[in-house]
């Protein structure tokens, strides 16, 4: 029997792995024997998790999020077929999935199969697997681009709470929308910082004395198209409403495309070219890690001191971990500027792949003009049907016998 290698590939199904061969072949069984024993349509549902219960050690509740999840994934064939193709995605990715799907009008379950397929699928050897938390941002740009909301997500629906803790001290809960949400955590770390003060006393001290803190977020869009999705550094793809409502509150507009060709002699990146490096990589170019690219360090691949010029070809948005690692050579990477796909490879010889999410790559670029033609269309469609209704009404008002 000849086997071959899979030209792209996640790290967790690498065949030259011996660990990802082994751990690949326990999510194998594990995933085969939830989806063997999921209960019937007419088994009394209770009883099911009860005894998967006794027969697993699981909680009742992980029990019922996986029972979800796996009839999630049985009505959404293409992810199916891949999952049982690569057997890639874990427990927690899949309660990810039906968590983020809750609430889905069937009419869009076709689309939603495709683009979160899409995604899923591998497009380089050895890539990351995305995260859950990066699965579910997926899955809210795509359910956002349909027009399809997840129930309780809705930017107007904010909230403010407080109350005694246990300690003595007293808590406070604000639901706000997400730019708003990342210019307070900004503006209370920069006073932070600044004064000495703890981010409890930084926070304390910007509300009761009316402090002005300046903090920056960026925001992309693509120019030539309308209806564009709009991405907010240190958040992702906002949705609709909230994209509009901040894109009306900037201040300033960079063309990126005019900073991406840039030479700079200064050691230190501009403001803009900052900007581009964090658009482009989205966040840390190392393997699975997790910092936001506006708290990473950015880097020379080839050293200022050595000739690297300080321009978007030379430069990584890297957090400052694998910043000193890169440093003092523990780990070496290379990266292409234009896709900013980025190869690691670790002292010991491991290497993977990074996929940048950010919107100045031509994943997100094709991605964006996806989303578009979709409100677009969409408001095409509503215009006419809101035409049609109004001709009906006029109609009807015409055929209508007077009152008297």
């Amino acid at each position: 029997m000849t086997t071959t290698t899979p030209t792209n590939y996640y790290t967790v199904n690498n065949p030259a792995d011996p660990h990802a061969t082994l751990m690949t072949q326990i999510r194998m069984q594990d995933f085969l024997f939830w989806e063997q024993a999921l209960p019937g349509e007419d088994t009394n549902i209770d009883l099911a998790i009860t005894t998967l219960a006794i027969a697993t050690g699981h909680s009742r509740q992980r029990i019922n999020q996986l029972i979800l999840a796996f009839m999630q994934l049985h009505d959404l064939p293409k992810l199916n077929d891949l999952q049982h193709e690569l057997y890639h995605l874990d427990h927690q990715r899949l309660i990810a999935i039906s968590n983020a799907l809750f609430g889905l009008k069937l009419e869009h379950l076709d689309v939603v199969d495709e683009h979160l397929t899409n995604y899923i699928t591998p497009i380089a050897p050895n890539q990351n697997l995305p995260s859950p938390r990066a699965i579910a941002k997926k899955i809210e740009a795509i359910r956002d681009m349909l027009g399809d909301p997840k129930a309780g997500t809705s930017t107007n629906k904010k909230d403010f709470r407080i109350g005694d803790s246990p300690e003595g001290t007293t808590e406070l809960y604000a639901s706000v929308d997400p730019v708003e949400g990342r210019l307070i955590n900004e503006a209370v770390t920069k006073h932070a910082a600044e004064s000495g003060l703890s981010k409890g006393e930084a926070f304390t001290a910007l509300l009761l004395n009316n402090l002005n803190i300046k903090v920056v977020i960026n925001l992309y869009t693509a120019k030539d198209l309308a209806n564009a999705p709009v991405w907010a550094s240190g958040i992702g793809w906002l949705d609709q409403t909230t994209g509009h409502h901040w894109l009306d509150k900037a201040t300033h507009t960079q063309d990126m495309d005019a900073v991406i060709g840039k030479h700079l002699t200064s050691y230190t990146p501009s403001p803009a070219m900052r900007a581009a490096v964090e658009g482009r990589d989205g966040g840390c170019s190392s393997p699975y890690c997790t910092v936001d690219a506006t708290h990473c360090d950015l880097d020379h691949r080839i050293n200022h001191d050595d000739g690297g010029c300080t321009c978007m070809d030379n430069l990584c948005a890297l957090c400052r971990r694998h910043h000193n690692g890169k440093t003092s050579k523990r780990i070496c990477y290379l990266k292409d500027s234009v896709t900013g796909i980025t190869i690691t490879v670790m002292e010991d010889g491991t290497w993977a792949v990074t996929v940048p999410e950010g919107p100045l790559t031509p994943h997100s670029a094709m991605w964006a003009q996806t989303v578009s033609q979709y409100r677009t269309a969409h408001r095409q469609r509503w215009a006419a049907a809101a035409k049609r209704e109004a001709e009906e009404a006029a109609q009807q008002e015409v055929n209508d016998p007077p009152p008297f």
